[in-house]
């Protein structure tokens, strides 16, 4: 089977141009409707938790976490999805960590989790936070969000389109997660644009 090229509509895809960060990327690559392995930090397992939707994670092959967001899922009450691994982190790559909570000012979930992608050389980060979305680019990781993944779950035929508009609807209106209006109705557009 062929391989197909998609760019997630309403997503700004990462950049690998370092002198021009807002250079557009390469496409994403998918095969067969699965995409690769990924690993999140706290924020889309708790936002897909608030709209009971974690099963949308179902288009990565794996997705992994640190024990560190292990430990934040926890404090928030969030039960962890068996299909969400817990990994540790080998000892070499703990130093990581100190230079993303010192130069980079991230939080200990956002620095373990994009130093765990390092280490596992995953292909998807996923995160709806700005400063470690900014360090995982640096990081030459592929970073998607909430919305992202709801795009691609409806894509890749795990929800429906009905599904998909009420539940970008409801990121907006029940989650903890802050989106624009106009981000909605943009994502929104694209969804009722998509041919399948």
């Amino acid at each position: 089977m062929e391989n197909k090229r998609y760019l997630i509509p309403g997503q700004e895809p990462r950049s690998t141009n370092k002198l021009n960060p807002l250079a557009r990327p390469k496409d994403i690559t998918i095969n067969k409707g699965i995409i690769g392995k990924a690993v999140s930090d706290t924020g889309p397992i708790i936002h897909l938790n608030e709209i009971d939707l974690i099963k949308v994670l179902d288009i990565f092959s794996r997705v992994v976490i640190p024990e560190e967001v292990e430990r934040e899922l926890k404090n928030s009450k969030i039960l962890i999805s068996r299909n969400i691994k817990v990994i540790k982190l080998s000892p070499e790559f703990k130093d990581k960590i100190k230079v993303l909570t010192n130069q980079d000012n991230l939080d200990l979930g956002e620095a373990f989790a994009i130093v765990l992608a390092m280490q596992e050389k995953t292909d998807y980060f996923l995160t709806d936070d700005l400063d470690a979305r900014n360090v995982a680019v640096k990081y030459n990781l592929e970073v998607h969000g909430t919305i992202g993944i709801i795009l691609r779950a409806f894509r890749e035929k795990i929800i429906d389109k009905n599904t998909a508009i009420q539940k970008v609807n409801e990121l907006h209106t029940k989650s903890s997660l802050f989106i624009t209006k106009d981000l909605v109705e943009s994502v929104l557009r694209a969804i009722e644009e998509f041919k399948r």
